[in-house]
């Protein structure tokens, strides 16, 4: 079997498509590696073709960069007929359509009469209905480099771009719903990532371990997961904070600390900024005021995908990617510096002040 995979925005490129294609087809080639697949990849184009005896579906399906694969059969042009009248013996629809599409533009005949002949075939030996908007059956045809390549079902991909094609940068993982979706979306946006996460117990680190192997899924290669203690992070300002009546800042001064802390990864690893779950206004740490404040200082830009989304959004996208079953499955754990009041719209120069009373 060979599988016909298509990209999107890779054609757009210019100069670059090249650059990209090869990038894509490697990524392809470790995520097939991860399996064990036996394979032979060729691209023809603005198509890549796999050839493998594999099931390889439920690993194209989460390759970023293909917009969509066929598994299909190679044949000449000749041998379509026979082929589709073999395979059609065992379907019974009542409406079909053929949708043909000439990649190889030196084939002499169009894709317009590509589909006239083979839906004139169709109708004469089975007597279906040929309905162009809501057919029970497509019959897809790719001629590529002067073969036929014969299919019956096409499925989406994840689109985007690849892996690797936008550089490297933090993801600021929590054991929440938000920050694995953002990681998601960076994914799909070409970005490596490296993920870090300040652990408040095993609990919540099982389920960010979990969050991470789904992520690897989405990657050429598993994501590195760096853990580190939160409490060690933010215990001696929290106590500080307490002791001198500014509790409700504690919120505010954990984000501050957390995405310095984070800046340092990134620096270390040489990654171009960092990547937050926050969605405006969902709590109290994401007000325009709170993010503005806890990113003062920061060196490196702070990449919010999720800024303009709503829960019922969110959590959509984690159901697709697969995160929301572990989102579910363990309650959260409470944060031990959380306190009973949140500043939320916070006076930025007094929260300068704070800091700098702090030395920070």
């Amino acid at each position: 079997m060979v599988y016909i995979v298509r990209y999107g925005e890779l054609g757009l490129k210019g100069r670059n498509r090249g650059k990209f294609e090869k990038l894509l087809i490697g990524n392809i080639a470790r995520a097939l590696d991860r399996k064990s697949f036996d394979y032979d990849i060729k691209s023809y184009r603005g198509r890549v073709l796999i050839y493998t005896d594999n099931d390889a579906k439920f690993v194209l399906e989460k390759v970023p960069g293909i917009v969509s694969f066929s598994p299909a059969e190679e044949m000449s042009y000749e041998e379509v007929f026979s082929y589709i009248l073999s395979k059609l013996k065992t379907m019974t629809p009542s409406t079909f359509r053929v949708s043909a599409h000439r990649v190889d533009k030196s084939f002499p005949k169009t894709s317009p009469k590509i589909n006239e002949e083979i839906g004139s075939f169709i109708v004469q030996n089975f007597g279906w209905k040929v309905s162009l908007k809501n057919p029970e059956l497509i019959v897809g045809v790719e001629i590529i480099n002067s073969k036929a390549f014969v299919f019956f079902s096409t499925y989406r991909g994840v689109g985007g771009l690849p892996v690797g094609s936008a550089g490297k940068l933090v993801l600021l993982i929590s054991s929440g719903l938000d920050s694995p979706v953002a990681g998601y979306l960076m994914l799909r946006r070409g970005a490596k990532i490296h993920a870090l996460y300040l652990s408040q117990g095993p609990l919540g680190e099982k389920k960010v371990r979990k969050y991470i192997t789904i992520l690897s899924q989405y990657a050429p290669e598993d994501i590195p997961l760096e853990i580190h203690s939160h409490h060690s992070v933010l215990a001696e300002y929290a106590r500080v904070l307490e002791n001198r009546g500014m509790k409700r800042w504690t919120c505010v001064l954990c984000k501050y600390m957390m995405l310095h802390f984070a800046e340092q990864v990134a620096e270390r690893e040489g990654a171009l900024g960092i990547i937050t779950g926050d969605s405006l206004g969902q709590v109290a740490s994401q007000t325009l005021n709170n993010m503005y404040a806890s990113s003062i200082g920061l060196k490196m830009p702070v990449y919010r995908p999720l800024i303009g989304m709503d829960k019922v959004e969110i959590e959509s996208l984690a159901r697709k990617i697969g995160t929301y079953e572990v989102f579910i499955s363990a309650k959260e754990e409470k944060c031990p510096f959380r306190p009973k009041y949140v500043s939320v719209e916070t006076n930025v120069e007094r929260f300068r002040e704070i800091l700098k009373n702090l030395d920070l």
